[in-house]
């Protein structure tokens, strides 16, 4: 493969029919790291798109207006709850639809994986994209309820301000926010001796203190204890979001929306973490901050992370060296991420070669649509207008826009995404792009396939004696080649 195109597609997201990369690769992928591009409707040329969509289809800016929204929904579902045992299941279904689900469960999903998707394909920085999604993947939230949805769009664009700065901002910032404290169930902890625990005997969840351990931070190999986990646990209790109505206990007159500490569920008390002790201050306010500021910089999640940053870069099996340069510099830094992903594009470049590694079906699909040029969809989803919005595509090829199915994010692997399904759905979409791909575009396609498998090879020479647009479309994307990178 083209030296360009490979470091193009580990590093990013392969390069458009035609481009070409005029700078030294690590100058062209560093460059990208230091400034956060803005995620929007981006069009082929660069300019936004939003004018051809709907009102419904700005981004929330922040979790403030995700949770006022918030308050509508349960609004709305309380109206729905209420006027349903009226309806027989037709008119019940036609006025969730309306009240509820399209504007609370369809729309933000849509959207959020349409900015996503549109930044990814026609954006300035596709290897800013590819560590901003490697870290969505790490703060995996699922939003098997509607409430998450509303917060996944936030939660991933508080990641993603982060990604110029230390890991401990994007630490707290990922996981004290409404959309990690509902999917762990932490807005329902409450300590035992906490004034609400008294008075209400309620129960205290170790979820998210348990995850933040073993999964963002650690590992389970880090050396923590249960009792390490009840504790952290305890530290995090009284972290929940606020939206207003009386979900929470009261109403807050004058509380701002968002995430909130409610002191009457937090333990009272010192908590003693992995051999340190945090004194509580400002009502245990200060617990969980203080332990998050200490795990991010923990030498075992400098080790953890670098193994798993080049895992995902650079091979199934990475490189005891890579990981160890890139541990280093996580240590040396304190976890600065600019200095953090300079380290994996500098692995990659020294070792990527000697390795492949199998696209995931979200790298995939965005690799897809910019290799043959077939615009992202801007479909809608509502009924009546087919299975071709972007949500539901990527959903189909196996890997859920917000539904992960677990807490540890999507697999990165070779096994857990090569099998005789998820090969026929590419297969078939590789296919489906051909009937949609321009035929300027199609023209370039034998050269594609010279950067990518070489000039006279079989791929090259299949794609070149194709009878249809179509067929070559699918071979080039079904190939082997192309399915790795």
């Amino acid at each position: 493969m083209d030296d360009n195109l490979f470091f193009a597609r580990r590093l990013g997201l392969g390069l458009r029919l035609g481009e070409t990369i005029n700078v030294p690769m690590r100058a062209w992928a560093v460059s990208q790291l230091t400034t956060i591009p803005p995620l929007q409707f981006y069009g082929p040329d660069g300019t936004s798109l939003r004018g051809q969509l709907a009102d419904d289809a700005d981004l929330f800016p922040d979790f403030e207006a995700a949770c006022k929204v918030w308050e509508l929904y349960r609004k709305a579902e309380d109206y729905l709850e209420k006027e349903g045992g009226k309806m027989s299941e037709s008119d019940f279904n036609a006025l969730a639809n309306t009240t509820v689900w399209t504007p609370y469960m369809d729309i933000p999903r849509w959207r959020n994986c349409l900015a996503k998707t549109l930044t990814a394909v026609n954006g300035p920085s596709p290897v800013f994209e590819r560590f901003w999604w490697f870290w969505c993947n790490h703060f995996t939230v699922s939003t098997t309820e509607a409430e998450i949805k509303l917060f996944y769009g936030p939660h991933t664009q508080n990641i993603r301000n982060r990604m110029t700065g230390n890991f401990v901002d994007m630490l707290q910032d990922a996981i004290l926010n409404p959309g990690m404290l509902v999917y762990l169930d932490n807005h329902q902890s409450t300590g035992p001796n906490s004034r609400s625990g008294k008075q209400n005997d309620g129960n205290l969840n170790e979820n998210l203190a348990r995850e933040m351990l073993e999964l963002h931070t650690m590992s389970a190999e880090g050396g923590y204890t249960q009792k390490d986990v009840i504790e952290a646990a305890l530290a995090l209790t009284g972290w929940q979001f606020y939206a207003g109505i009386p979900t929470h206990g009261r109403i807050i007159k004058g509380a701002k929306y968002g995430t909130w500490f409610q002191e009457d569920r937090h333990e009272p008390g010192t908590r003693t973490i992995l051999g340190k002790t945090y004194k509580s201050k400002d009502k245990g306010r200060n617990q969980a901050p203080e332990l998050l500021a200490d795990l991010a910089v923990h030498p075992e999640t400098a080790k953890h992370l670098a193994w798993k940053l080049a895992r995902h870069f650079i091979a199934d099996d990475p490189p005891s060296e890579s990981v160890e340069n890139i541990r280093q510099v996580w240590a040396d830094t304190g976890g600065n991420l600019v200095a953090v992903h300079t380290a994996v594009v500098e692995e990659v470049l020294a070792h990527g070669r000697e390795y492949q590694k199998y696209t995931t079906p979200e790298n995939w699909l965005t690799q897809s649509f910019r290799t043959t040029g077939v615009p992202v969809p801007l479909t809608r989803p509502f009924p009546g207008t087919g299975a071709y919005w972007i949500d539901g595509l990527f959903k189909e090829l196996g890997q859920s826009y917000d539904q992960c199915p677990q807490p540890n994010g999507y697999p990165d692997l070779t096994a857990d995404w090569i099998s005789k399904e998820t090969l026929d759905r590419r297969a078939r979409f590789s296919w489906f792009l051909g009937t949609r791909i321009e035929n300027a575009a199609a023209d370039g396609l034998r050269q594609y396939s010279e950067l990518l498998a070489g000039p006279g090879s079989e791929l090259a020479e299949k794609v070149a004696t194709a009878s249809t647009k179509v067929i070559a479309t699918a071979l080039l994307l079904a190939s082997p080649q192309y399915l790795k990178t």
